[in-house]
């Protein structure tokens, strides 16, 4: 297994400029109070919304705005019934409560665009077929264009063919070693790897901390040809 790469110095340009994102995205910015952290923002967010393959190593103020400005600014947000109804992003979180804020700031974030619906995998899903109707779109008619849920749920939904990922677009890992650091069996999160990052899916690995990082190198280094690694310590 090679060596995690080298930290790849993103361009001071865009640490001074203004990143193009969508006017949606925009219209409530100064709710999120990015003003005082516009490094951070632009060291993650950029390499992201260029389309990168990314390991994002440390605490990231704000980490998941950031991340969930990068994910409205990659899927397709425009409002079209003619659009096909599909799984855009795939987010994972370490714990359910983490799920329920991330789905939280998605709905908050995307307040702007009615046609962006969030779902957030439950606890369990014994007696939730109302969760399972909602997952599948069965009577609305679309599918969730972002899902977020922990490791084991998502890996339920996608071997029960609750959740199809033929069209995801971007992957999602937040937390890693906090998810590692829990226990979960790493054979569930080769298992997302493999059925999600194929083709052009665009994978995106955030961790806290230093520990576990050639653990995760060696989990995810498959998965992400040429990523470019940014530091936040």
């Amino acid at each position: 297994m090679p060596h995690p790469p080298p930290e790849r110095q993103t361009s001071s340009l865009a640490t001074t400029l203004e990143l193009a994102l969508k006017p949606e995205i925009l219209e409530d910015r100064s709710l999120w109070n990015l003003g005082n952290d516009l490094p951070c923002y632009h060291r993650l967010v950029h390499p992201i919304v260029q389309g990168h393959h990314v390991l994002a190593q440390g605490p990231f103020p704000l980490k998941r705005i950031y991340l969930m400005v990068s994910i409205l600014q990659r899927i397709n947000t425009a409002t079209s019934s003619d659009l096909p109804s599909q799984c855009q992003a795939l987010i994972v979180s370490p714990t359910f409560e983490l799920a329920w804020t991330v789905k939280g700031i998605a709905r908050t974030m995307a307040s702007a665009m009615p046609s962006v619906k969030v779902y957030c995998c439950p606890r369990g899903f014994h007696d939730a077929h109302d969760k399972i109707v909602e997952l599948q779109g069965s009577e609305t008619g679309r599918v969730p264009d972002i899902v977020v849920g922990t490791p084991g749920m998502i890996w339920q939904c996608i071997i029960r063919g609750w959740l199809k990922t033929d069209a995801i677009a971007m992957l999602v890992f937040e937390g890693m070693d906090d998810i590692l650091d829990r226990g979960y069996d790493e054979s569930v999160l080769l298992g997302i790897f493999q059925m999600v990052a194929r083709g052009n899916t665009q994978v995106v690995v955030q961790a806290d901390s230093l520990h576990m990082w050639r653990r995760i190198w060696k989990l995810v280094g498959d998965f992400m040809p040429s990523p470019v690694r940014v530091w936040d310590i």
